[in-house]
């Protein structure tokens, strides 16, 4: 048994390299055209300041662009299949992660995100409807950890212009674009959250949060002349 998961272990991690690189290669592929972005937004990230990029699940394919991948912690399951992605992940560029998740580690997640920008001076990248979904729907840790910590919410948009594939099978309907695709950002209006809220103050800066990211994610795909329905 013990040998049985040795193996395993060991198979994944071949498996991380080999992927790795094919996708570092399809990400310098990727021709960014265009960057819109609110001026808030603009003036806090010229800042230097850590703060907590917000995306839809399905759209991950967007901080590889989006973010400076040497300066943004990524939360990772603290599974084998945990260890896979994070290594896949340092392979394509990135260099912080912080392990554990909603179900498993909650805590330890939750620590590890206020520290990475606390102390660390890391921004974080968060799936904001992620691990399972339900899609398109915001949960509440982020607008707890932007609560806690104090760093401004800023949701990504993104679209490009041909798809490999749009996974309508997988519950986040994940877009995989096309090597050598054009690409459009979108850094939307900031949100900042104050301390101490209730629980319907949560609600509400989650459904505030949607709207915008539906927005960008729309003004984006319209750019390339996508009707929403169509890309989401």
């Amino acid at each position: 048994m013990g040998m049985k998961l040795k193996n395993n272990r060991v198979l994944k991690i071949l498996l991380s390299q080999v992927a790795g690189q094919p996708l570092r290669w399809i990400r310098a592929s990727w021709r960014v055209e265009g960057v819109a972005s609110d001026p808030q937004a603009w003036a806090i990230l010229d800042s230097g300041k850590p703060v907590i990029y917000a995306l839809w699940h399905g759209r991950m394919y967007c901080l590889f662009k989006a973010v400076p991948l040497e300066k943004v912690a990524i939360l990772v399951s603290p599974s084998n299949d945990g260890e896979f992605i994070t290594r896949l992940a340092r392979t394509i560029g990135f260099r912080h992660f912080v392990r554990g998740s909603h179900k498993r580690g909650g805590t330890q997640a939750i620590l590890g995100l206020r520290k990475a920008l606390l102390e660390d001076d890391l921004s974080i990248a968060f799936t904001v409807d992620g691990p399972r979904g339900p899609r398109y729907k915001v949960k509440p840790g982020i607008i707890r950890l932007a609560s806690q910590t104090g760093a401004p919410i800023i949701p990504l948009g993104s679209a490009t212009e041909w798809l490999l594939s749009k996974f309508d099978r997988a519950w986040d309907h994940y877009h995989a674009p096309m090597p050598f695709t054009k690409m459009r950002l979108i850094y939307g209006q900031p949100l900042h959250v104050p301390e101490a809220l209730s629980d319907e103050q949560i609600q509400a800066y989650c459904t505030e949060l949607e709207a915008e990211l539906m927005r960008v994610n729309l003004e984006a795909d319209r750019q390339y002349g996508f009707h929403h329905q169509e890309r989401l």
